[in-house]
């Protein structure tokens, strides 16, 4: 019985570190987002002070940067716009341990106080 129970807890602090990872993935794929939102306004804004520059070396430097700006925001783009449901590696006992003793403690039980008559 026991044993069973330790397996239950387990697995339940392994399906609560697969829950706080994904939700941390989702936190980043938010920022990345945000991100992505932010630096595409920028992007635009500095694309049109450019537009109406005459050639030179101002136009050349901002349209340089335009480039690279670009392909980061690309970059941007595509992690925020494809989210996928991650599979977090596999736990550690360590990773697993806080959870454990988290349940326990809720649970108002321990190794310890199963052990007792």
């Amino acid at each position: 019985m026991a044993l069973q129970h330790q397996e239950n807890a387990r697995r339940n602090a392994h399906a609560a570190y697969t829950h706080a990872y994904r939700v941390k993935r989702l936190e980043e794929q938010t920022a990345a987002w945000h991100e992505a939102k932010r630096l595409a306004e920028y992007v635009t804004a500095v694309r049109e002070r450019a537009t109406p520059l005459t050639p030179g070396p101002e136009r050349t430097e901002i349209k340089e940067w335009l480039t690279f700006a670009e392909a980061h925001l690309q970059e941007l783009i595509a992690t925020a716009t494809t989210p996928t449901l991650p599979t977090p590696p596999t736990p550690s006992s360590a990773d697993l341990a806080p959870l454990l003793a988290q349940k326990a403690f809720a649970n108002h039980t321990s190794p310890r106080s199963q052990m007792r008559p």
